[in-house]
């Protein structure tokens, strides 16, 4: 008869195998990586720092009637936006902020940022940048999971919160974070990440560089 000392050794040998396979997801083959021949939309995941992380991607590369809010940003290249919690990204961080909003807020809000060369993401020495080439199918999947981001007013257009400022749906917490929005982004593309496992930056990035390219700031070129 199996001991209740065994039972947990084999309920833990169980979880590690699967956290373990839970770390190790493939790609989407069906979307990812670009098929040879195939002209690539590229994904920048930019990373604020200690904390927060973007996603970026060139504006004629988001297809026709995806993603409107993107038009707020005609006169730039680039756009970046970023989810996550309203004080939080909002207000001078605090620990009753932090606390308030990893046990759950559903006041979120979208960043968005328009800009007209990665260089100038990079002049921040905070910053750094991974660039990931996805396939047209995956890019369009990635467009629509910011799209549904957005919450929607009466009229059905995004709701803006002041220059830049969005408000957003979906409930901030410990366990869904910004970094986890970016990889959910990446995943629905057909990127091998593990959402689950990108809490913060560090996790996010170890999985991105592994398929991304990392962008040199404009120092080491």
């Amino acid at each position: 008869m199996e001991s209740r000392s065994d039972r947990w050794t084999r309920y833990a040998l169980l979880t590690a195998i699967l956290l373990g396979a839970g770390a190790c997801a493939g790609p989407v083959k069906s979307l990812y990586p670009p098929r040879a021949g195939e002209t690539p939309r590229t994904v920048y995941v930019i990373n604020h720092g200690a904390l927060h992380t973007g996603l970026a991607v060139r504006r004629s590369d988001i297809p026709r009637g995806t993603w409107p809010a993107n038009r707020d940003y005609a006169g730039f290249k680039y756009l970046e936006v970023g989810w996550g919690d309203d004080d939080g990204y909002r207000k001078p961080l605090t620990s009753g902020i932090a606390v308030k909003a990893l046990a759950g807020s559903k006041r979120t809000v979208l960043l968005s940022d328009g800009f007209g060369a990665l260089r100038e993401k990079l002049e921040n020495p905070k910053f750094s940048v991974v660039e990931v080439d996805l396939s047209a199918g995956g890019f369009a999947r990635l467009c629509r999971h910011i799209e549904q981001t957005y919450a929607l007013g009466e009229t059905g257009r995004p709701i803006r919160l002041g220059q830049g400022w969005y408000r957003a749906r979906g409930t901030y917490s410990a366990f869904n974070t910004c970094n986890t929005w970016v990889a959910v982004g990446l995943r629905q593309a057909g990127c091998p990440i593990t959402p689950a496992y990108c809490l913060t930056p560090g996790p996010l990035l170890h999985q991105v560089r592994k398929f991304g390219r990392a962008v040199p700031s404009p120092g080491s070129r």
